[in-house]
């Protein structure tokens, strides 16, 4: 922690006051300006591979930055997986779900070419669940996905000392 940091929290503290966490946070990240180039409405029917559709559409379309949304569909199995653990590296533990369930929501950031996608499905008897989506999950009647194109600084990710892969500019 930088020695800035440290200063700013003791005095926090010592005022009582509940900033003292806030002054200690890394500060976000921000990366662009960024401007959208091309807008894909993609519909995939039944059973279609969702993640190996999407890197279909994206290589087909040479995005190497970009944003994937899923708005509407359903699937009849998938996988994927989510962090067990607050360690500072990351444990993850992977399901493969199979079942009529909703895609309530998906989606994530292209960089280089990858997209990092998550994904929340609901069941009648499960509620809503979810997690990093992966490859192996296939459409049960449709899935509506909008896959954006962005012009400007390039992304990619990197992993850090932690093994956890975050986004820079490339």
């Amino acid at each position: 922690m930088k020695r800035s940091h440290l200063i700013i929290a003791a005095v926090l503290i010592a005022q009582g006051t509940s900033q003292a966490a806030d002054a200690i946070a890394p500060a976000p990240r921000t990366f662009g300006p960024a401007q959208v180039q091309d807008v894909y409405r993609v519909l995939l029917d039944r059973d279609a591979l969702l993640l190996e559709s999407i890197n279909a559409v994206i290589k087909e379309k040479e995005i190497q930055d970009g944003q994937v949304l899923v708005t509407a569909g359903s699937v009849q199995e998938c996988t994927y997986h989510w962090v067990a653990s607050t360690a500072l590296k990351a444990k993850n533990e992977f399901k493969t779900v199979k079942g009529p369930f909703e895609i309530l929501n998906a989606g994530g950031i292209i960089a280089a070419g990858e997209p990092h996608i998550h994904i929340t499905l609901s069941g009648p008897a499960k509620g809503a669940f979810g997690g990093h989506l992966e490859k192996g999950c296939r459409v049960l009647y449709l899935a509506e996905v909008t896959i954006m194109k962005y012009s400007g600084p390039p992304l990619t990710r990197k992993e850090n000392e932690n093994g956890i892969s975050l986004l820079q500019a490339k």
